[in-house]
């Protein structure tokens, strides 16, 4: 299971200070990266998925959101490309776009880690659908980011049990990124939410900024070694 990390005691993060989600303890940004850096240095973090990723009104808004949180702390130039309803085959409620289209339409060739993050969007979608599309995803991924080490996040529930339907949606995006030969993390498996409600919304699905500080110090540990070359499939 990834190590979770102590958060900052920066603002975005102090709600999880507050709340006792992660150890209060001061994490100091450490900035590394490899050739594709962005134009002020730093590396680049691409981030594609739904919900969870984009943040809502739930939690998870701008610089509340784990993609921000992690960029900061890795001192990363963050490219965010997520939208609410999104999945490898369903599509997001503003646009109808897939996870393929979001890298068809913001492709990102500077890219030194791509985390692509879902969905339980798809859970209802056949597997055999999810997993072509998440392969025709991925390989979208590693054409246009070339230079990148790509972070599959599969699909996370949130505090409650998971239906089946959710594995087999896992298994799907599982067996498409182990064929592209790609890093895959069983968010469900590991329970990243799991029996957590005070990182859940008040809607019960999504997670709040408290929620959002949790996941970052989750997957903070996942870009840092993709960007010191240690991710493996």
């Amino acid at each position: 299971m990834p190590a979770v990390l102590r958060p900052p005691t920066t603002r975005r993060a102090r709600v999880a200070l507050v709340a006792g989600a992660v150890a209060a303890a001061v994490l100091v940004p450490v900035a590394v990266g490899r050739d594709g850096a962005s134009a002020d240095g730093g590396p680049v973090l691409a981030v594609y998925g739904d919900s969870y990723s984009a943040g809502g009104r739930q939690g998870g808004k701008g610089d509340d959101g784990w993609p921000a949180i992690v960029a900061d702390h890795l001192d990363a130039d963050l490219r965010l490309h997520a939208a609410g309803g999104a999945g490898y085959v369903n599509g997001s409620q503003a646009r109808d776009e897939t996870f393929l289209d979001q890298v068809q339409l913001h492709p990102e060739p500077q890219a030194d880690v791509v985390v692509v993050f879902g969905s339980r969007n798809d859970r209802e979608l056949p597997a055999a659908e999810i997993k072509a599309q998440a392969a025709a995803m991925y390989d979208a991924v590693q054409t246009a980011s070339p230079s990148a080490t790509v972070v599959v996040i599969g699909p996370q529930w949130d505090d409650d049990v998971a239906p089946r339907e959710m594995y087999v949606t896992r298994d799907a995006v599982r067996s498409a990124a182990a064929s592209a030969g790609v890093l895959f993390v069983d968010a469900l498996q590991e329970g990243w939410l799991f029996e957590r409600p005070q990182l859940i919304g008040t809607d019960g699905v999504h997670p709040n900024d408290v929620g959002h500080a949790y996941l970052a110090s989750l997957i903070e540990p996942l870009v840092r070694d993709a960007l010191l070359g240690a991710g493996t499939a």
